[in-house]
């Protein structure tokens, strides 16, 4: 499954988990994730770490999906180590918060 979603009621958080490619396959998916998002939400985390590939499609389904967190005033939050998510998620996701977990090669490297 390209995306497991996990909502935790009592803290209105949102945790999505990718896997795989990220891309056009997802789209129902993100688009039924989309109309379920409770206007109660204020965090979601998406995890990016479990992404092979990335694809501009599946970055655009991310761009959607956080535009409708933005309106309703989540606070977002990237977990990613892959290079090419980190450069571009700041130019397509203004308002997400980016970490890089501390087990991943990447985060050693920046240290």
């Amino acid at each position: 499954m390209p995306m497991i979603t996990s909502f935790i009621a009592s803290e209105d958080r949102l945790d999505l988990s990718f896997h795989g490619n990220l891309d056009l396959t997802i789209t129902e998916e993100v688009c039924q994730l989309f109309t379920a998002i409770p206007s109660t939400l204020r965090t979601c985390i998406m995890d990016l770490t479990g992404l092979d590939r990335v694809f501009d499609s599946g970055m655009a389904l991310l761009w959607l999906l956080n535009e409708r967190l933005k309106r309703i005033g989540a606070t977002v939050v990237i977990l990613s180590d892959h290079p090419e998510i980190l450069k571009r998620v700041p130019r397509i996701m203004s308002n997400a918060l980016s970490v890089i977990p501390q087990d991943s090669g990447l985060a050693t490297q920046m240290r």
